[in-house]
């Protein structure tokens, strides 16, 4: 097409010096050389000649824009747009606004946004996102790039059939009323695409043009969520959450039992005021593996001499998970009450076990009222290590750090960590995919909750097989999730003697001076 615009430029050009039209010197040189070509054919023809390559340069460039606009070269027009109305500073952390749906059999491609439908003319299909996506490298159906691409198809065909068969009933988007929209979202989306996803970003990070795809699949989850298609294993871990508060289904009693082998008591936040909250999540309050771990931790705060305490069945989950499998009422129950819990306890600072607590809790729940500053542990581990809270002996450990994805790639805290690690005398020894390029364990977006599909390999065998590959020791998590994910990826790896999975947490235990009597994992 291009070629055709330049070919009957020249053709024009040339026509023109043999007409004596040409308003250019011999600086064009190829429109002389092509001139002189055509000299012998006369003026009349020339003239004639001059008038065709100049409607067929015409022709050219209209029937380019007709054709720009059903093809990814309409990218060129789009990009920048989208650049310009894209989430900033970038399209992580917190879920953007998510509009109301309507009970629906199937997703409706109707219902997705403005901005949504713009990001599916947007994609120039260089393919960065499906290359960074765990879920396509493990062998599941998930492309962001073939998903994204599917909805721009399918938006084009509904708009086709709207169009031929006389438009929507009342001229507005979402009523077709004729079943085009919830064809064409069956014809591009299937359940298992929109369930392999692990929301973890790796997707919006590499997109060169801003495109927000964890958004539009959380949006498109939702509606499954509205019509019932939602794996039995899931539904289980939302009604445990609705019933219990926590996605064990576990009686809120037994959320600080952990507490009763620390022997001290941990204050409760509710009943007299302390500077810190830990707000210390379902896996690290009711796995018993992470118990030990919550447990080290709450030791090091204790002989560090910091003022902390807990909300014990006050706290419910944190909904960062639940919202983004796409249960948003029961988010906002769960926020409601955690705030409720917020407000009646008097503290400083809030701190977190998961990353993923952190990421809801510093970036959704203010817009529920809460105002007061979140951090991470490693966060805190720094700051104590720092002023010399903590004292340690260096260890002398080579490691390798996973940067948990809700930590470095949603909230960029990639620092802390590995301070922490300096600051222990630990050798890091950093894998290729690190820091905001991390590559996810596979548990976010509700994975963790599902049952396993065929896969090629696990994202967290992948992984721990990236650790073996550097010949290091030791892998060092800083997220519950991770911690199991990971420990489970070296047993079916056969990689026990290789490396062993530690938490930052077991790393500043062992650290400590004096050294403490460590608690088996």
């Amino acid at each position: 097409m291009i070629a055709l615009v330049m070919i009957t430029l020249l053709g024009y050009r040339a026509a023109q010096v043999n007409t004596g039209d040409f308003p250019y010197g011999r600086a064009a040189f190829a429109s002389y050389w092509l001139a002189g070509v055509l000299q012998p054919l006369g003026t009349s023809a020339n003239a004639a000649l001059e008038t065709f390559f100049l409607l067929a340069n015409v022709a050219v460039i209209m029937g380019f824009g007709v054709f720009v606009t059903y093809s990814k070269h309409l990218h060129i027009v789009m990009a920048p747009l989208n650049v310009v109305f894209s989430r900033r500073p970038r399209a992580l952390g917190a879920l953007g606004e998510l509009p109301a749906t309507a009970p629906a059999q199937t997703p409706q491609l109707d219902l997705l946004t403005w901005k949504q439908r713009l990001d599916t003319l947007t994609c120039t299909e260089c393919g960065r996102c499906q290359s960074a996506c765990p879920a396509w490298n493990s062998g599941q159906p998930l492309s962001p790039k073939l998903l994204i691409m599917g909805l721009r198809d399918g938006l084009m065909s509904a708009g086709v059939q709207s169009a031929r068969s006389g438009g929507p009933a009342d001229g507005g988007p979402a009523a077709s009323g004729d079943g085009t929209s919830e064809a064409a979202a069956a014809a591009v989306i299937s359940p298992e695409v929109l369930w392999s996803c692990t929301t973890c970003g790796a997707c919006v990070e590499q997109c060169p043009v801003d495109i927000e795809h964890v958004d539009t699949i959380v949006h498109l989850r939702r509606q499954l969520v509205d019509a019932g298609q939602i794996e039995p294993a899931v539904q289980q871990v939302l009604q445990g959450d609705a019933q219990q508060g926590n996605s064990f289904g576990k009686s809120g009693r037994m959320r600080a039992r952990w507490t009763r082998e620390l022997g001290f008591a941990v204050k409760d936040a509710r009943k007299e005021p302390v500077r810190y909250l830990w707000f210390v999540g379902d896996f690290a309050s009711f796995d018993e593996r992470l118990q030990v771990l919550s447990r080290s931790l709450a030791h090091i705060l204790k002989d560090a001499g910091v003022d902390f305490g807990m909300l014990f069945d006050g706290e419910h989950d944190d909904g960062n998970d639940v919202r983004r499998v796409g249960e948003e009422g029961l988010f906002q129950m769960l926020a409601e009450h955690n705030m409720e819990s917020f407000r009646s306890a008097s503290f400083d600072e809030i701190f977190t076990t998961d990353p993923h607590s952190f990421n809801t809790l510093r970036n959704e729940y203010p817009a529920y009222g809460l105002d007061k500053p979140v951090m991470h542990y490693s966060q805190l581990l720094q700051r104590l290590l720092g002023d010399g809270s903590i004292p340690v002996e260096p260890l002398g450990l080579r490691v390798t750090y996973h940067d948990p994805c809700y930590l470095a790639r949603h909230n960029r805290l990639t620092d802390p960590p590995r301070q922490v690690l300096q600051a222990l005398g630990c050798e890091l020894v950093e894998m290729p995919r690190h820091g905001l390029n991390t590559f996810c364990c596979g548990a976010g977006g509700g994975r963790i909750w599902m049952t396993e599909p065929a896969q090629t390999e696990r994202p967290s065998e992948n992984r721990i097989r990236e650790a073996v590959a550097l010949g290091v020791g030791h892998f060092v998590v800083a997220c519950p999730k991770d911690f199991v994910m990971y420990t489970d990826a070296v047993k079916t790896t056969g990689n026990e003697e290789r490396i062993t999975v530690i938490d930052l947490v077991q790393l500043v235990d062992q650290a400590r001076r004096p050294a403490p009597a460590l608690e088996a994992v």
